[in-house]
Formats: C-alpha cells, structure tokens, sequence
C-alpha cells in the first residue's frame, strides 16, 4: 500500500530542514543527498535509509523496520526499509532519516565523477 501524502509530507518535510540536502529523482522515485551522496530514498510503502549498524540492529532488534531488499532478494549492505503506513510509523522513520543522514554526512565528500570520453573512430 502507498504511503499516505499527509506521512510522506511530514518526513519530506524533516528530511529537507537539513543543512545540504537535496531531493533528486533517481530509480523511478526520490532520493535524498548530502554531500552528493545518497542517504535516503521512497518506496512504495516507506523509506529506506543507509544506517549504521548499531542503528539497524536496535531497529532491527525492535521491529521498526527490515532489512532493504536489493533485487536479488536479500539484504542490501547498509540499508534499512521503515514501512510508513500509520501515525505511529512516523517515529520509525524520523529516527531513520535522521541517523541516516548523520552517518552519510560524516562520510568524506566523494570527487565528482568524471564524464566518460566518446571514443573517435
């Protein structure tokens, strides 16, 4: 089931009030940076989030949230799928977004990527 707008607003909202971020859309939703790397993005049913891991085994450990599912079907390194269904999935997902965005944003900033160069024939 999709995520009530009046929840995914609330979060958005949270996640925006940060220093650096940005929404970009990337794999057919909204993803959100810090200093140009991903640290959180939507799913049909809520938000997944890259956390360390003390932070997902305690939510984990406490049924807020499981582990993301890349698409081979199991675990997908450091991430974490929070459902956002309810009221009272908000607290879930701000304790989420918020480490989330921490943890990434006390990664070292990453060079741009350079552009590929078209080969002449």
């Amino acid at each position: 089931m999709p995520v009530p707008q009046e929840l995914r607003e609330k979060v958005e909202a949270d996640i925006l009030a940060r220093n650096e971020v940005t929404a970009r859309a990337m794999f057919g939703t909204v993803a959100y940076m810090v200093r140009g790397r991903m640290f959180a993005f939507w799913v049909g049913d809520g938000l997944v989030a890259k956390v360390p891991d003390r932070t997902r085994q305690d939510m984990l450990d406490r049924k807020a949230g499981v582990l993301f599912q890349g698409p081979q079907g199991r675990g997908f390194g450091e991430w974490l799928h929070v459902s956002l269904q309810k009221e009272e999935d908000l607290e879930a997902c701000a304790v989420a977004s918020r480490q989330s965005y921490e943890y990434v944003r006390g990664q070292p900033s990453r060079p741009p990527r350079k552009q590929a160069r078209k080969q002449r024939r």
